[in-house]
């Protein structure tokens, strides 16, 4: 074979290498905004600043965990923690557009005291059953909405202190 032909052929097979699966494109795109959204989260928590959580999700989404992340603050607490794994388990495109994935994640998070820096309360090994909601948003998917379908206790380092309540008054005098 003449060397034009090995060159004109070395590119079509480079050009075809390059054209994309656009079905495994999009899930790759929205596998890759989850595991921003985790580590922007996580970040999140241990800044107390859920703002950089704009760049993957709603702002409704982001207020959301803001919310979450205050009442932990209101109480003095701040949470650290670290995503240990994930495992996409289903992914669903039920409308053009939007797409639902449900995950099997594991966790660790410890909740420190922020005036006194000590720990508060440890899990390692917490596996989450999560779903997640999302939209395209011109160009990007954006995380619209996050549920967790259940969490499971693994290995509780330390757990959180039993609430000091009074007794019940009687009902009747």
């Amino acid at each position: 074979m003449p060397p034009r032909y090995l060159l004109l052929l070395a590119t079509l097979v480079l050009y075809a290498c390059t054209l994309s699966n656009p079905a495994a494109d999009t899930e790759r795109q929205v596998k890759s905004v989850i595991m921003r959204y985790n580590q922007l989260l996580a970040d999140g928590y241990r800044s107390m600043n859920m703002n950089p959580l704009q760049e993957v999700a709603t702002v409704e989404q982001a207020t959301r965990l803001y919310h979450h992340m205050a009442a932990l603050g209101e109480g003095k607490l701040r949470m650290d923690s670290a995503l240990k794994g994930i495992t996409f388990v289903k992914t669903e495109y039920p409308r053009p557009g939007e797409a639902v994935i449900q995950t099997r994640e594991n966790w660790d998070f410890t909740h420190i005291n922020i005036d006194t820096g000590k720990k508060f309360a440890e899990e390692r090994g917490f596996i989450y059953e999560m779903r997640y909601q999302m939209k395209r948003d011109g160009s990007r998917w954006a995380i619209t909405n996050v549920d967790t379908l259940s969490g499971t206790s693994t290995d509780t380092v330390i757990p959180w202190p039993e609430k000091k309540r009074p007794p019940p008054e009687p009902l009747y005098g």
